[in-house]
């Protein structure tokens, strides 16, 4: 079961110090963090089967429905992220009218006590003392930040990870399309000019095109084929769970992303949502913090009947595509100023043009506008 669609504020679920669950750390990203489910084991007496709530004939109590299949998501306690009431209204009101049923990673909010986001507090802690090449380990630059005590409403999301009987993968689409504010003489992307300005920042060198890590996200929504192949490769590397065929996984992408509506309409939705960028636009307006969103959004891929499984039919193969953390993004603090900086050191540094420090070696950017100027 996943999440619906629909939130019933008289019939909310509510998670508290005494829910017999088990949370256990699986991912963060800057603004929230997520939490696989299990069913806690306990020992109860032989009456006590059956009831909600309780243990079953194996020790495991019946738990709510609707924690089934999903993950938990709370936010972290910082000022530049939306309330998860807030962030959630957003969410269903501008967000999910823009797509069609089945594309996104859906949400069912539900009531937290300060109880309960301490227990998860404290396995945010717990999960700071693994080593750091350890998968279950915090980040370490995530480190000594938390979940906000006050908060009083997390999110069940739709579980589009991996396991050993699915494979899977995610990765940030960004922005599909040229920002509007770009030179025209522009030679990167707003994505790759940014990724070559934190390159130069960190010290470290891009790889040369075509072996890189890096994609650029133009060539995502790209008509020529053998330029969407050259990012499935960075995107497929990145595939855990159950072992697939991924040179038949890559060929069976390749039509399937090169028709994928879903991509499309998530470039034109950014065209429309901001087509005149950061410097002519109201950052604290509706359709700019959609577009934001939309830019940072993360599209999931799932394949749940594997690819390809050797000596067994393989008719029934798809994939299953969706778009998560399609948060709200609130301009308060110094976000909005902190957006119009970058865009302006984009420009000014040439970052965009490929003239940053008058040397710009031919051949180390992978961006699609590259050889096309």
């Amino acid at each position: 079961m996943v999440a619906t669609r629909s939130t019933s504020r008289t019939n909310i679920l509510i998670l508290d110090r005494d829910t017999p669950i088990e949370i256990e750390y699986l991912a963060e990203g800057a603004a929230n963090v997520v939490f696989n489910i299990r069913s806690k084991r306990i020992i109860t007496q032989d009456d006590d089967y059956g009831q909600p709530g309780t243990a079953t004939k194996d020790g495991i109590p019946r738990i709510d429905p609707r924690l089934k299949g999903n993950l938990l998501r709370l936010r972290k306690d910082l000022p530049s992220v939306a309330p998860v009431f807030e962030s959630h209204q957003h969410f269903t009101e501008q967000i999910e009218p823009l797509f069609p049923p089945g594309s996104l990673v859906e949400q069912l909010l539900c009531k937290i006590t300060p109880e309960f986001v301490e227990r998860c507090n404290q396995e945010l802690r717990n999960h700071e003392g693994y080593p750091n090449d350890d998968y279950l380990g915090r980040p370490k630059k995530r480190f000594d930040v938390y979940l906000a005590k006050d908060e009083g409403y997390a999110t069940l999301i739709t579980h589009m990870g991996y396991d050993e009987e699915h494979a899977g993968t995610e990765f940030k689409p960004k922005w599909l399309t040229q920002s509007p504010s770009a030179p025209p003489d522009a030679k990167r992307c707003r994505t790759c000019a940014l990724r070559a300005m934190r390159h130069a920042e960190e010290g470290t060198i891009p790889e040369s095109n075509g072996t890189s890590k890096d994609f650029c996200p133009l060539s995502l929504v790209d008509d020529d084929q053998h330029v969407l192949s050259t990012s499935l490769g960075p995107i497929l590397g990145k595939c855990r769970g159950a072992p697939i065929d991924i040179a038949e996984f890559e060929r069976q992408l390749l039509p399937y992303f090169h028709k994928l509506p879903l991509m499309r309409l998530l470039r034109d939705l950014q065209i429309e949502k901001d087509p005149k960028g950061i410097f002519d636009t109201d950052p604290s307006s509706l359709d700019f913090m959609t577009a934001m969103a939309l830019r940072d959004c993360t599209f999931f891929l799932k394949d749940p009947y594997k690819i390809k499984i050797p000596n067994q039919d393989n008719s029934k193969a798809r994939v299953e595509a969706r778009l998560g953390d399609l948060d709200l993004k609130i301009p308060d603090g110094n976000k909005a100023q902190y957006w119009k900086d970058i865009e302006e050191q984009l420009i000014d540094e040439g970052w965009y043009t490929g003239t940053e420090n008058n040397s710009a070696p031919e051949g180390s950017c992978v961006c699609l506008l590259w050889d096309r100027k």
